[in-house]
């Protein structure tokens, strides 16, 4: 009898230390319902057609288990493919508009380095992370560095605010931009802001002819997106996964083009 109670005691000490052991163990990453697949830890990616003759890539970042970064002003007029950090990073993707010299839109932060030399600060939304990958979507002006900000990217015009999605008639007041279908890209955050979305959308490539603003919009709502800003578009959208292009290229330009910058996902 004393030898079965030792060892029943001895079973039930061991039982809580696995216990213990197993609360410092975490769990494996599994990815939530639907088509998403598991890039690395934090990341999702999914392809999905969400309208008729369209094709549009989703990432889904948690911003705990990663780094967001902008490229640096070095490498500026680049493809994305030959910037130092895409074959380092788990998910890459470009950025803002530019000018025929390379010169970003709006409020530009790489690693707490602010670009001096930007465009049309005063009229572009921007996306701002901190060094604790503390992140931010600011819609309305005024549009000012703060000092915190340790990555910033900015682009044109809203998608989504407050959860508010755009209608055909705030797509009118930019009607090439926002009505046309274009290629897209767009970044936006949840209303956690701990989960990052970066869509791109392919086009110009028949029957799959891009995005109107209106779409994309929807298709970020549709994702939980609470803030979201549209970045570069057209033959600037540009996608790599874990070192791989993963977007078709538009038919009338078969090649990476040369762009400002880049946003960066590296794993921590």
């Amino acid at each position: 009898m004393t030898f079965i109670c030792r060892g029943l005691r001895w079973f039930a000490v061991w039982s809580v230390i696995s216990q213990l052991l197993a609360c410092g163990t975490p769990a494996p990453q599994t990815a939530p319902p639907g088509d998403w697949t598991i890039v690395s830890p934090g990341v999702l990616y999914a392809k999905r057609s969400p309208v008729a003759n369209s094709m549009v890539h989703v990432v889904r970042v948690d911003l705990a288990a990663v780094r967001f970064e902008v490229s640096a002003g070095d490498e500026r007029g680049q493809t994305i493919d030959s910037m130092a950090g895409t074959q380092r990073s788990v998910v890459s993707a470009n950025a803002s508009f530019f000018d025929r010299n390379f010169q970003p839109r709006g409020i530009t932060v790489s690693n707490g380095v602010a670009w001096s030399a930007v465009m049309s600060q005063q009229h572009s939304p921007l996306l701002a992370c901190d060094v604790q990958q503390h992140c931010t979507v600011v819609l309305t002006p005024p549009f000012e560095l703060k000092p915190a900000w340790h990555n910033v990217v900015a682009g044109t015009p809203w998608l989504v605010n407050q959860g508010q999605v755009r209608t055909v008639q705030d797509d009118a007041q930019c009607k090439n931009l926002c009505e046309t279908l274009h290629p897209r890209t767009a970044v936006g955050l949840d209303d956690t802001t701990r989960y990052l979305f970066i869509v791109t959308a392919e086009g110009r490539k028949p029957p799959v002819l891009g995005l109107s603003l209106v779409q994309l919009s929807r298709i970020m709502a549709d994702l939980g997106v609470l803030n979201a800003v549209n970045l570069d578009g057209g033959g600037s959208s540009t996608l790599f996964v874990q070192g791989h292009a993963v977007m078709d290229r538009p038919a009338n330009e078969p090649n990476q083009r040369k762009v400002a910058n880049a946003i960066h996902i590296f794993g921590r």
